[in-house]
């Protein structure tokens, strides 16, 4: 009887040291959580001692706390970036219509001559079809990310979309003091596009290189896989590689001034049009120079080119 007692005594003292081990464990996990809700992140629980369910439900706890927090870093991230973009919105607002209302007060000076008066409309005009192009693009780019901009995907023959937009655009290019070179062949193989969506791909890409380019454009092509590659190359002495990686950003420009020259919105409609039609469009720096490549999917079984309309 005396060695049962015994043997009783040690396993209750046993159960009492575990029972005030897990309330041990247990309190200092409600101390860590209410530390970590009042706002200190990156904690995560930890035991004072060893209890396998305790691991378990704390290894539980902490996946979750891991979870929270990357959604409130998302969160934040995505905050930021909506200021960010309201304010360069505003700007890019502002500016023109500032521009267009103290022309416009100009022009009720009685010292106006009617030659001024010629001049500063066509100003006003001009501010005002850039307002229009700011607007217009913002509510394509808007349609595009709220998947309300259809696309009617057909073969399309790229060579001659690029050498018409070339035409099109030629005295512009040359009036910017660039010297288009376009080093494709006249036949490329069918993409898989939306005709209207590839011409305004190619379209923001010339303007861009129009507004911000040096004095030499290359357009080239190359097939990789089942996608056709088109890379427009132009110099950029200024622009970084942190630059670089954000430009298909929406309203990113490298102008750090934000003067006018750009809105930030081509580049990134470029991108969105890409990927709705199953295709990718990057960018990156070689040396001096600014590559853009576009990639867009061929035609199952594409070998021969389309015949020109």
């Amino acid at each position: 009887m005396a060695v049962l007692a015994v043997l009783l005594g040690i396993a209750a003292l046993i159960f009492l040291s575990l029972w005030l081990l897990s309330r041990r464990n247990l309190k200092n996990a409600v101390a860590e959580l209410r530390r970590i809700r009042g706002g200190q992140t990156g904690r995560r629980l930890r035991l004072s001692s060893p209890d396998r369910q305790m691991e378990e439900l704390i290894a539980e706890v902490n996946l979750l706390l891991e979870d929270s927090q990357r959604s409130e870093l998302a969160h934040k991230k995505a905050e930021q970036q909506r200021r960010d973009e309201i304010a360069n919105i505003s700007h890019d607002l502002r500016t023109p219509l500032t521009s267009v209302i103290g022309y416009l007060q100009l022009m009720e000076q009685p010292a106006c001559t009617p030659e001024e008066r010629k001049e500063y409309l066509a100003v006003c005009e001009s501010r005002a079809r850039s307002l229009q192009d700011l607007l217009a693009g913002f509510y394509d780019l808007s349609r595009l990310e709220a998947g309300g901009y259809p696309l009617e995907l057909e073969p399309v023959d790229p060579a001659g979309v690029l050498f018409q937009l070339a035409a099109d655009y030629y005295m512009d290019l040359t009036d910017a003091g660039m010297e288009p070179v376009l080093e494709i062949p006249e036949a490329l193989p069918p993409v898989c596009a939306d005709r209207p969506a590839l011409r305004r791909v190619f379209e923001n890409l010339l303007q861009n290189a129009i507004k911000h380019g040096g004095e030499r454009l290359v357009i080239t092509s190359g097939r990789e896989g089942d996608f056709l590659c088109i890379r427009f190359r132009n110099a950029a002495p200024g622009l970084s590689e942190e630059d670089c990686a954000r430009l298909f950003d929406r309203f990113f420009t490298a102008d750090r001034m934000r003067t006018g020259k750009g809105t930030g919105l081509g580049l990134a409609i470029v991108r969105a049009l890409c990927r709705r039609m199953g295709g990718e469009a990057s960018a990156r720096l070689s040396g001096e120079e600014l590559v853009i490549e576009v990639r867009l999917k061929l035609m199952p079984g594409a070998r021969q080119p389309l015949p020109r309309p």
